[in-house]
């Protein structure tokens, strides 16, 4: 477990945004869940992910791919316990 990485992905919606812009990504293989958040970002997915391009790719080619993503922000962490 001491070696484990995990990549987190904070997602901005466009304005007017509807509820449904999350289908797209419900039975995505790579997202292991999904939060709605308050604040500077409106939501933030857990993703697996092995590697920095894997993560770029996946960031660039199906996320910001949905047509109401206006920006990401992408966040690495270990697991040490």
């Amino acid at each position: 477990m001491a070696d484990k990485w995990n990549a987190w992905v904070w997602v901005r919606w466009k304005t007017g945004t509807s509820a449904q812009a999350w289908e797209t990504w419900k039975d995505h293989p790579k997202i292991k869940s999904a939060w709605s958040t308050h604040g500077d970002w409106d939501c933030c997915l857990w993703v697996n992910v092995s590697d920095h391009e894997a993560l770029e790719e996946f960031v660039w080619k199906t996320l910001r791919h949905n047509e109401w993503v206006e920006s990401t922000r992408t966040m690495w962490a270990k697991q040490w316990w």
